[in-house]
């Protein structure tokens, strides 16, 4: 129950980041402290909501997130080596790139050296390694080279990296050292900003480079130490399940991502099959259930229909699932966006399909773990699928607010003032607007509602929504 909690306080904290930016970021210290300290839950599905969230917190908060680079790039990294889960290693890694891609360059680079450079785990100095190489890449040689301080600070770990004992380790650093020689200006400014021996030793790296073929065969050694890698990923996760159960998986998968359609349809049906007798065999395989998803959208008018039968059908021994595995949590807002796709499908059949599996998901889905997926799934919708998605939105909102008031403000207060603010174009959609207004109202208040409306709209649009809640 504990775990719950904290689940359900970390995807509050990503929704806030979203919403509220400025209200995180004005309490940012103490928001990374809590979220790190999750990231080291010895369970791993708390964990793995750690790590994402610190990933869509800094995605959020852009530069902002600065301030706080050294601590959080201290344990992704640590978590980008662990050896032991697969899943932690790789959302730890897709929670630096977005680290990275939001932080000010210098930034990101000081915190990527000082938390991976010198530690003793193969893995931790490759994935610096790498990112050192995507940050330099992205700030640009004359960044580096202008500057005698970044220049000093970069020179002497990319010659470490250069020389490493591990080969994934040495190919991004002489990549990196390669980017820095193609500036035009780069031996004038390195024999203005750097030592002789630090010349020399970089000199001979890119000498040795360029007899072994230059920089094309080291990018064909890490694409080769990648695939690698990632073979032995998938090794240590197959070793979860027995050999054969994992080879169904497996081959279920390959189905369900046929060219042919009808491979893809036997892809479901054998889909829903395993579901009936080895559900938690299928919700720990994230890759077979996004393949499942995908086909929600499919192109083939059949396939689609089916799996949204399918969908319906494996709701059963699903459902409590998808409330409760951190993996499947993730993949909530690719599952509601897949089915509102459907809301403006000129197929009949399909529309109807979707709005049965949107109502039964709300029914079926813990609502707290579901609302973010909705909120996004309603912000992102269009003209056409908006009126229905939002009356179903209001459904949830009404469930969900007997337990979590305070996320249903935080998640569904946002989406009203952007309805108002949009206004909308045809009388369908401004009934949507006025049923999640009136529900709102009903919920918090009517003068709460107004007066919170005070910092948001201005006093035409104000105005608005007094007439639309009477």
């Amino acid at each position: 129950m504990n775990g719950l909690r904290k689940l359900n306080g970390l995807n509050m904290i990503s929704t806030l980041s979203e919403t509220q930016p400025k209200l995180v970021a004005d309490n940012l210290k103490e928001v990374i402290i809590a979220i790190l300290n999750e990231c080291k839950n010895l369970r791993s599905s708390v964990s793995r909501v750690a790590i994402v969230t610190i990933g869509t917190v800094a995605q959020n908060l852009n530069s902002k997130i600065d301030t706080e680079m050294e601590k959080i790039c201290a344990v992704l990294l640590n978590k980008a080596g662990d050896v032991s889960n697969a899943f932690i290693r790789d959302d730890a890694t897709d929670s630096l790139n977005k680290l990275v891609k939001a932080a000010t360059a210098g930034k990101a680079l000081q915190g990527i050296i000082m938390a991976g450079a010198k530690s003793k785990n193969n893995t931790i100095r490759s994935s610096c390694a790498n990112f050192v190489h995507d940050i330099i890449t992205i700030q640009g040689s004359s960044a580096i080279l202008n500057n005698p301080a970044a220049l000093s600070n970069v020179l002497p770990v990319l010659i470490q990296f250069s020389k490493d004992q591990s080969p994934q380790v040495r190919t991004p650093g002489k990549q990196s050292l390669c980017f820095l020689s193609k500036d035009p200006n780069f031996e004038r400014l390195m024999r203005k900003n750097a030592s002789e021996s630090d010349i020399k030793i970089v000199k001979d790296v890119l000498a040795n480079v360029e007899k072994r073929g230059g920089v094309d065969s080291l990018e064909s050694t890490a694409n080769l130490a990648g695939s690698l890698s990632r073979i032995g990923s998938t090794r240590r996760v197959q070793k979860k399940l027995p050999d054969s159960l994992q080879l169904d998986l497996d081959e279920i998968r390959t189905e369900l991502l046929a060219s042919g359609w009808e491979r893809r349809l036997t892809g479901l049906q054998r889909f829903e099959e395993m579901c009936s007798h080895a559900c938690r065999a299928v919700a720990s395989d994230t890759r077979l259930i996004e393949s499942f998803i995908s086909r929600l959208g499919d192109t083939n008018g059949k396939v689609a229909s089916y799996a949204m039968e399918t969908y319906l059908s494996t709701m059963g021994s699903m459902a409590k699932l998808y409330s409760t595995e951190a993996n499947l949590k993730a993949v909530l807002n690719q599952l509601t966006f897949a089915l509102t796709a459907h809301l403006s499908s000129k197929s009949e059949e399909h529309k109807h399909l979707a709005r049965t599996c949107i109502q039964q998901t709300i029914r079926s889905i813990e609502l707290v773990s579901l609302l973010p997926a909705m909120t996004a799934a309603t912000k992102k919708s269009n003209l056409k699928q908006r009126p229905f998605i939002l009356s179903q939105y209001c459904e949830l909102c009404k469930l969900a607010y007997k337990s979590k008031p305070k996320q249903v403000e935080v998640t569904a207060l946002p989406l009203l003032w952007d309805s108002i603010k949009n206004g909308p174009p045809d009388v369908d959609n401004k009934k949507a607007t006025q049923l999640l207004a009136k529900t709102l109202a009903k919920l918090i208040s009517e003068k709460q509602l107004l007066d919170l409306a005070t910092a948001e709209l201005d006093p035409n649009r104000k105005k608005q929504l007094y007439e639309l809640i009477r």
